[in-house]
């Protein structure tokens, strides 16, 4: 049995990270370990943050409800960094794993990890992005390491984001792991009822993008490729969902005249499950522009759903997409290679099912769990594992 410790957002807060720590203390629980999560009272000042609300609109939490848990980590304030610490430690983790995802939160979490680090724990960063997204990475430069220490380890879901931390000089141990995949999704969901009550046509093959609108994700490319879609063949369709941090003017615009009148539908929000899955289940297809990214908690999503995905050649997203069995890969910012990818999916070419449920099944929690499990084993017991 191992102690381990978890800091990152948890329900209330939303996001695709507090999925991610919930999922990840679960997973440890049913294998059987002490679990405790140190999560945030607060995490973005409204001042910085995009969005409508920092707070998930379902009530409950999709999973880890069960888990232990101190929301005391206020991002703003350091003087509420050492009595989180304090709590944290209270529970003697042998392996702490510190989700960074922003420079924004590296001074609370070097402060969390040099306290854990310690009283003997093995401090573990989840590294979902080496570099902000957005912005200029420059005036971050002081912050993308800090905290990080040779003894550490050092977690991505794509090997790119691997070689980042190198080029970084990160000397911790850097260890490569599949991005899971929701453990808990929704299946009884009729794709017909999702189209009826999205108001999509029932011929019509789907395009959705699904997740946060930010620049990177090139919505406004996706609008160009869906533009230079002939008027002939299959009826189309496009679904747009998730919560915009751009401005939508160009984007209303564009959906409000022809030939994309009437064939784009805006779901401007963050999305509650149940409404997630109606999107999964009216799609043929999930599409993913992006200019630029790391890796995507929606590929593995769009695989629990069993839909292929459509996306770029950048990051993560061309590791966790096989070309012509689980999905397309379109070069980024291409709107005439992904409207070529497109009206393959409107002409009939779909993708093997098995391949994607293997895709799927290779995203298993488990195996995340096991890899802080060879982390947790005493040197003697690595050696012989593996020998």
């Amino acid at each position: 049995m191992m102690r381990l410790g978890i800091v990152g957002p948890f329900h209330p807060l939303r996001g695709g990270i507090a999925l991610h720590t919930a999922e990840m203390a679960s997973a440890a629980r049913r294998r059987g370990h002490q679990v405790r999560v140190l999560s945030y009272s607060r995490l973005y000042p409204d001042l910085f943050f995009p969005g409508r609300t920092q707070l998930d609109p379902d009530s409950t939490p999709l999973v880890g409800s069960d888990v232990p848990r101190a929301a005391l980590i206020a991002s703003s304030a350091p003087w509420t960094w050492p009595r989180a610490a304090a709590w944290l430690v209270g529970g003697s983790p042998e392996v702490v794993v510190l989700q960074r995802w922003h420079p924004f939160f590296a001074p609370a979490l070097a402060t969390i990890a040099a306290r854990a680090r310690a009283a003997g724990a093995r401090i573990v960063w989840m590294v979902h992005n080496a570099r902000p997204h957005e912005g200029r990475a420059a005036p971050w430069r002081p912050l993308l390491t800090l905290g990080m220490r040779r003894g550490d380890v050092c977690l991505t879901h794509a090997s790119s984001e691997l070689e980042a931390l190198r080029k970084l000089g990160v000397a911790a141990e850097l260890r490569v792991v599949t991005h899971p995949a929701p453990s808990i999704v929704p299946k009884n969901v009729d794709g017909a009822e999702a189209r009826r009550a999205l108001r999509i046509p029932d011929d019509a093959v789907v395009f959705l993008f699904f997740g946060y609108v930010r620049r990177y994700k090139g919505v406004d490319v996706l609008l160009e490729a869906l533009s230079r879609l002939s008027d002939d063949g299959p009826p189309w369709h496009a679904l747009i969902a998730g919560e915009w941090y751009i401005d939508r003017t160009a984007a209303d615009r564009a959906v409000a005249r022809p030939p994309l009148a009437g064939r784009v539908t805006i779901l401007d929000g963050y999305l509650s499950t149940s409404d997630a899955a109606r999107c999964f289940a009216a799609s043929t297809v999930v599409v993913l522009p992006y200019r630029s990214g790391t890796q995507s908690g929606v590929v593995p999503l769009a695989y629990a759903h069993g839909r292929g995905v459509v996306t770029t050649r950048v990051g993560g997203l061309a590791e966790a997409v096989r070309d012509g069995e689980t999905g397309l890969l379109v070069p980024p910012e291409d709107p005439a290679a992904l409207a070529a990818a497109l009206d393959e999916i409107r002409r009939g070419r779909r993708f093997d099912p098995q391949e994607i449920a293997a895709a799927y099944a290779r995203s298993g929690w488990e195996r995340f769990v096991e890899v802080l499990e060879e982390i947790a084993a005493p040197p003697n017991v690595k050696s012989r594992a593996a020998s």
